[in-house]
């Protein structure tokens, strides 16, 4: 009896980008952190009295510590991770690239439900300029839309089963939005790394973008995500990660994810990462639980998306 050859069964493909993100990370990066900062969490205070300001070194009396900084923007939901680091001068001066950052952020955090110092932000549609002003917001645990028929702020297709939604971006300075999410991860850095950041030290402590720079313009890289999905990311979370051996990669990276959106920076170390001058950054994104490309819409630009 003779049988027919039969043609093998083609197996399930697992070696998937993520997957290849995810083993890069495992075999090069230590996880110096990871935390969810949704307001179920534990509340957590960095730092310890007597005041000593992280960011310019200042101590009483010349530097007073009377509001409580939030180690990560409170804008991006963190209700639970604060900071004795910060004196209320560099307070004062981070809010300038704080509300960078708030710009920036506001369509997703408007979309994605998060709660912010002022509760969820509302986004307000172009208007026609007759009748009731088109709005959206997020309440009772879902997304309203409001708006009059013919609205060119709103528009409906019952067809396509789509909404779209056209407003108007403010003004904001990418590099500032950048400079904000530096300065969360330089204020979650273990102690003994600080020695490796001066230069970041000093460019956070310039109130203008352009006074002090760490890199040349077109090295200051954030990888970005927007998924399209009901609140994927149910709580901010933060991450950040170190290098483990010299290869061919930024040695400290900052991932942040809320509501839509996650981010990931790597922070400017000249001290860890001279041997990458002039060569081009290809370390791959970090890989969330919706990394796939049919889902989220992922990019990679010097400075922050505008």
């Amino acid at each position: 009896m003779t049988t027919e050859p039969t043609t093998p069964t083609k197996g399930i493909v697992v070696e998937t980008e993520a997957l290849k993100a995810l083993q890069f990370y495992a075999d090069n990066y230590t996880n110096l952190m990871f935390a969810g900062l949704g307001s179920g969490n534990k509340r957590v205070v960095l730092g310890s009295k007597p005041y000593e300001c992280r960011f310019c070194g200042g101590r009483p009396p010349k530097r007073t510590f009377r509001k409580r900084a939030h180690a990560v923007s409170e804008l991006l939901g963190n209700k639970v991770m604060l900071s004795l680091y910060e004196c209320d001068d560099c307070n004062e001066r981070f809010s300038a690239f704080e509300n960078d950052l708030g710009t920036m952020t506001l369509p997703f955090r408007s979309i994605g439900g998060v709660i912010g110092k002022n509760g969820i932000p509302k986004l307000m549609p172009v208007t026609s300029g007759s009748g009731n002003k088109p709005k959206m917001e997020f309440k009772d645990g879902t997304l309203h839309f409001s708006h009059d028929a013919g609205d060119i702020g709103l528009v409906e297709d019952e067809k396509n089963k789509t909404l779209t939604l056209t407003y108007i971006q403010r003004a904001y300075r990418p590099l500032g939005a950048y400079k904000a999410l530096c300065k969360s991860a330089f204020t979650l850095l273990p102690k003994d790394e600080l020695i490796h950041f001066k230069e970041l030290q000093q460019w956070l402590l310039q109130p203008d973008l352009t006074t002090h720079q760490v890199y040349k313009s077109g090295s200051h890289i954030c990888y970005w995500t927007f998924v399209p999905a009901f609140q994927p990311f149910k709580q901010p979370i933060v991450c950040l990660l170190k290098r483990n051996q010299q290869i061919d990669a930024p040695y400290m990276s900052f991932f942040v994810a809320t509501g839509n959106v996650s981010y990931q920076t790597f922070l400017p170390c000249p001290a860890k990462d001279s041997h990458l001058r002039g060569k081009a950054i290809t370390t791959k994104a970090f890989p969330h639980f919706f990394p796939t490309s049919t889902l989220a819409d992922s990019r990679a630009d010097s400075g922050i998306p505008s």
